[in-house]
């Protein structure tokens, strides 16, 4: 028999086996083969030897069988140590095979990733390259698109400046479309600051265009209306030259409407888009020049919304201007301006301070419910129609110096919350600031009214009117004076109402001059001087006068009533020259002095109606030497006096006069 070679599985073995294995493994079938053949013949000759040599009587069969169960044994056990030797190759060719097996899966792991790798990287340079490809063409895209369009701007113009109204008029429209397009292109530009700058340089034309000067605009208020050349008086009877006038004016007149309908186009244009207020694409943020542009034609604004620069400087406005309810978030200057027809202002709102001075506005203007929130500037500003400011608010200064309303103004419930200048304003017509509130100082030094309203007008700070001249009715009833009130060298030609008045702080009139009536009834002073001060007639009847009352030098030329006038502290009417007076009901608390008063007439400190009298009344707090009635040695009536004693004190006081005492309640 055969042995069958072992080299392959020892070569795979990785841990060697023992000595035993090794050999039984090495020599397996000659081994099996000898133990067979040796344990068969033991087992059959063995016996028979031990019989032949008489070791035994007889051949021994349990021998023979045991000999044989030894060499079963034995080659069951060699089988044993060769099964074993078989699992442990088998199991260690196991192990090597699976760790080969995790090799090659590693390796094979290790070549896809890199293959993956490879792959990647392969794929990120193709991207890379489609992506480059990409920007490359959106860039191309973009430049075409930006070409496209300032091909289109280069082009409409150029037709601005064409002899064709209608394709002035499609540039128009084409410069329209660019800046809607500029502002809406996020694509391109996603910067919207850098799409303001493109639309930007549109509406620079845009208003250059409404800037630029138009020949025919001069002759509008001509060519608006008929033709009017007669042919004998102004040809001479030549047919030819009348006809070729006459088309002449025809062609004019179409040309001045059709250049008419152009910029009204843009305004209208313009105005749409300045409406959007809460959107991206609204033309708020643009700026805009109209400074020195002539609008030969309607102009409306109105509701727009600026939040940019806007300027309207010496501007031009023959026709209708229509600006109600605009808001102006950045400076808007509009000095120098000129508005030939009327103009609405009405609910108008400046955030910035608003430039007027120097405008002109021949017709009516309106600017009711304004709001001018850092001032106003209005100086030497001229208003030859009604000017309507009535209900503005005026949060900042509001210089109005040098200004001229030629016709009415009002400022009928205007609020003025800094201060107010009005210092040498002329007021031809009716002036109306009724109910106007003026919460800073307010300055009307050598302004000239005509007819002049302040009645329930309230001063909280300082009111200056020196020198101011009044040539018609003033009215300051129920007006309240917090602060200084200064009314001196004031001319008041025709009648003063001062009816009801307050002035709780010092009221100065001295040398003021009253040639009308002047009526102070029932008004109440704090600090007051009438001193130098000149009355025709004067009515002074339930006024009062909680601080110091200065008429010293006074003149009143005509009936100066004074009764039921209340003085609590001092009075002085040292050195006044009355026509007629009346005292009667008068109540002097403090001081009264009449040293060196003229009368013309008999002064009257008491009269009696509907049999009730009417007394003057003098404290008898103070101390007879603070009463002097010693009037002028030229006085062609004096102030007839009389003694009154009061808890053994000794009075003198006018005649029909009585004592009375401030500090009883019952008085």
């Amino acid at each position: 028999m055969t042995e069958t070679p072992r080299d392959n599985e020892e070569t795979i073995a990785t841990t060697p086996v023992g000595k035993v294995e090794n050999f039984v493994s090495k020599h397996f079938v000659r081994l099996l083969v000898w133990l067979a053949v040796s344990g068969g013949a033991l087992a059959i000759f063995g016996p028979w030897i031990l019989y032949v040599t008489g070791l035994t009587g007889e051949t021994d069969a349990n021998l023979r069988l045991h000999i044989l169960y030894v060499t079963g044994g034995t080659i069951a056990v060699l089988g044993l140590v060769e099964t074993h030797r078989k699992n442990t190759v088998d199991r260690e060719k196991a192990e090597v095979e699976k760790e080969n097996y995790k090799k090659t899966q590693d390796h094979q792991t290790s070549v896809l990733e890199e293959q993956q790798r490879q792959f990647n990287v392969t794929m990120d340079q193709e991207r890379e390259k489609i992506k480059a490809d990409k920007a490359k063409n959106e860039q191309e895209h973009i430049r075409q698109v930006h070409a496209e369009r300032r091909s289109r701007y280069s082009t409409a113009i150029e037709q601005l400046s064409n002899d064709k109204a209608s394709i002035r008029l499609g540039g128009v429209y084409t410069l329209v479309g660019l800046v809607d397009e500029w502002l809406a292109d996020e694509k391109t530009i996603p910067n919207i600051e850098e799409r303001r700058k493109e639309g930007q340089v549109i509406i620079n034309n845009l208003c250059a265009y409404i800037r630029s000067p138009f020949l025919l605009a001069e002759r509008a208020k001509q060519l608006d209306g008929p033709y009017t050349k007669d042919l004998q008086e102004d040809f001479g009877g030549d047919k030819e030259k009348f006809d070729a006038d006459k088309r002449a004016f025809s062609r004019d007149k179409a040309a001045l409407e059709e250049e008419r309908q152009i910029r009204q186009s843009i305004i209208k244009e313009i105005r749409e888009r300045l409406q959007d207020i809460g959107t991206p694409n609204s033309w708020s943020k643009f700026d805009y020049n109209f400074s020195n542009a002539h609008y030969f034609y309607v102009v409306s604004f109105g509701y727009s919304y600026f939040s940019a620069s806007s300027k309207f400087t010496g501007a031009v406005f023959l026709q209708d201007a229509d600006f109600s309810r605009v808001k102006f978030t950045e400076r808007a200057p509009f000095f120098g301006a000129t508005f030939t027809e009327r103009v609405d202002f009405s609910r108008v709102k400046f955030t910035e301070r608003a430039p007027f001075s120097g405008a002109t506005f021949p017709q009516g203007v309106d600017f009711s419910g304004a709001t001018f929130p850092q001032g106003v500037d209005f100086s030497r500003a001229t208003f030859s129609w009604t000017a309507n400011f009535s209900g503005a608010e005026f949060t900042g200064n509001a210089d109005f110096s040098g200004a001229e309303f030629t016709q009415n103004a009002h400022f009928s419930g205007a609020e003025f919350t800094g201060n107010a200048h009005f210092s040498e304003a002329e007021f031809t017509g009716n002036a109306d600031f009724s109910e106007a509130e003026f919460t800073g100082n307010a300055d009307f030094s050598e302004a000239e009214f005509a007819e002049a309203s302040f009645s329930g007008a309230e001063f909280t700070q300082n009111a200056h009117f020196p020198e101011t001249e009044f040539t018609g009715n003033a009215d300051f009833s129920w007006a309240k004076f917090t602060g200084y009130a200064n009314l001196s060298e004031t001319k008041f030609t025709q009648n003063a109402h001062f009816s009801g008045a307050e002035f709780t702080g010092n009221a100065y009139f001295s040398e003021a001059e009253f040639t009308g009536n002047a009526y102070f009834s029932w008004a109440e002073f704090a600090e007051a001087s009438f001193s130098w001060a000149e009355f025709a007639e004067a009515s002074f009847s339930g006024a009062e006068f909680t601080g110091n009352a200065d008429f010293s030098w006074a003149k009143f030329t005509g009936y100066a009533n004074l009764s039921e006038t209340k003085f609590t502290q001092n009075a002085h009417f040292s050195w006044a020259e009355f026509a007629e007076a009346s005292f009667s009901g008068a109540e002097f608390t403090k001081i009264a002095h009449f040293h060196k008063a003229a009368f013309e007439n008999k002064p009257i400190f008491e009269y009696t109606l509907d049999n009730k009298t009417y007394k003057a009344r003098f404290s008898c707090k103070v101390a007879p030497g603070d009463y002097n009635f010693e009037v002028s040695h030229i006085s062609p009536y004096k102030i007839e006096t009389e003694e009154q004693e009061h808890n053994s004190v000794k009075f003198i006081i006018p005649k029909g006069t009585e004592l009375f005492d401030p500090d009883d309640p019952f008085v």
